[in-house]
């Protein structure tokens, strides 16, 4: 039962809130459990266990209702197919648990040797940090750091970053400044620079953005915040794509930025590997001291990990797509990404349709008369797409899964649509 103050607001508000959603995608605005009775519950856990025939069965009949990547129909996620050696990883680990480390050594010393890697990569020398099972945890964490050895509470980020930055904020009684973004939709360094203060605990900036993947000016940010507050980087999406574009027209984001603290980056995304597979590292290890909290009946005396129990199988997952990819198999991926995604943006172009910005990477944003109805047309073809609130648009993101052969398709069929709703 919700607490009684609750009640109303969860059967009339949030419904009156959310109804555009339910119109749009049909996604309830709370998770299901909520709204089910008892009388309308498949089954309650029965006496007796049934065949694995008849569980096994139950599960194709979820599977089957599932979307799945493999279909190259899905436009509207970060995530995708892992790669084969990935999954095969996940599996050899599933009883794998970091949080008590003693125990699993080899899946230690994994995580260690993935955590040298992303160092390499994200130009960091003897950076400190663990696996996480996303990026909002990474967040979450990294402001509860730069909370504890501030002893600050205000947190500054762009009305661009994720909404996991308004979560962590929340959850740790930080007080979140929201400020604005420029004209590509990037954080403002001038309002930035007007709202730093003494008081200023972090500021978050995001490099791919989660609407339009585009990178905040990091190298002002961090000449901004160096030897003043935490600057925390947000890459789920860019980390496994920016470093693989090329040396022309990538702004610096990552390590070699003197002024950044901390750095997330998902391996789930763009990295290839299973749910869940997220990396946090930050410059100086110390800073984890800050947040320790003892673990005498584990094989660790201290935990500075959010989650106690971490499912560990994604480490597993992250080492095996890095180390069987290298640099040139990320590289191949990424550049098939941005030609499937070019392929996109010039077709709209030839039929008038305008993308809000030149995409930096594969994630591009149309901005229509009616956005819905156009992503209502699309989802009638089958495409899955999302939208964007920042400007409103239509969101498409062009990852691996996606081939050729359905990008163009794609292209096509969204020109059809603008074409038939007047969004041309």
């Amino acid at each position: 039962m919700w607490p009684s103050r609750f009640r109303t607001a969860r059967r009339e508000a949030p419904l009156r809130a959310h109804e555009h959603l339910l119109r749009s995608s049909r996604v309830r605005p709370w998770p299901v459990v909520t709204f089910l009775r008892p009388d309308r519950l498949r089954r309650g856990v029965q006496d007796r266990g049934v065949p694995a025939k008849r569980v096994w069965r139950e599960l194709r009949e979820a599977s089957d209702d599932d979307l799945h990547f493999r279909d190259a129909r899905i436009f509207g996620s970060m995530c995708t197919e892992p790669l084969p050696i990935a999954r095969r990883a996940h599996g050899m680990f599933l009883e794998a648990n970091l949080g008590n480390p003693g125990y699993y050594k080899g899946t230690w010393r994994l995580e260690r040797e993935t955590l040298k890697m992303l160092s390499s990569l994200l130009h960091g020398m003897n950076l400190g940090g663990f696996t996480v099972s996303g990026a909002t945890e990474g967040n979450i964490t990294a402001l509860w750091m730069a909370r504890n050895t501030t002893r600050r509470r205000t947190v500054i980020a762009a009305k661009t970053a994720h909404f996991s930055v308004r979560k962590a904020a929340d959850l740790l009684g930080m007080r979140l400044v929201e400020i604005g973004y420029d004209e590509d939709y990037r954080l403002d360094v001038d309002a930035l620079r007007k709202k730093v203060t003494k008081d200023t605990a972090a500021v978050v900036a995001v490099a791919g953005t989660t609407e339009l993947g585009q990178v905040d000016p990091i190298g002002e940010i961090g000449e901004l915040c160096e030897d003043r507050t935490f600057l925390h980087v947000d890459a789920a999406f860019g980390g496994f794509v920016l470093p693989f574009l090329g040396d022309a027209g990538v702004p610096r984001w990552d390590f070699q930025v003197p002024g950044v603290s901390s750095l997330v980056l998902d391996a789930h995304k763009m990295g290839m590997a299973t749910i869940p597979a997220s990396h946090l590292l930050v410059r100086e290890a110390k800073h984890f001291a800050k947040i320790a909290v003892e673990s005498p009946y584990l094989t660790s005396v201290y935990q500075t990990s959010l989650l106690g129990t971490r499912n560990s199988a994604g480490v597993a997952a992250a080492y095996a797509a890095m180390r069987s990819l290298g640099r040139e198999g990320y590289q191949k991926i990424v550049a098939r990404c941005m030609r499937n995604t070019r392929l996109i943006v010039k077709r709209a172009r030839e039929a008038g349709v305008e993308p809000v910005v030149e995409p930096m990477m594969n994630v591009v944003a149309f901005p229509l008369d009616d956005v819905e109805a156009v992503q209502r047309a699309l989802d009638a073809k089958g495409w899955k797409v999302s939208t964007a609130r920042n400007p409103p648009a239509l969101r498409v993101v062009v990852m691996p899964h996606i081939t050729a052969r359905a990008a163009a398709a794609f292209a096509e069929d969204l020109v059809a649509a603008c074409r038939k709703l007047g969004g041309i």
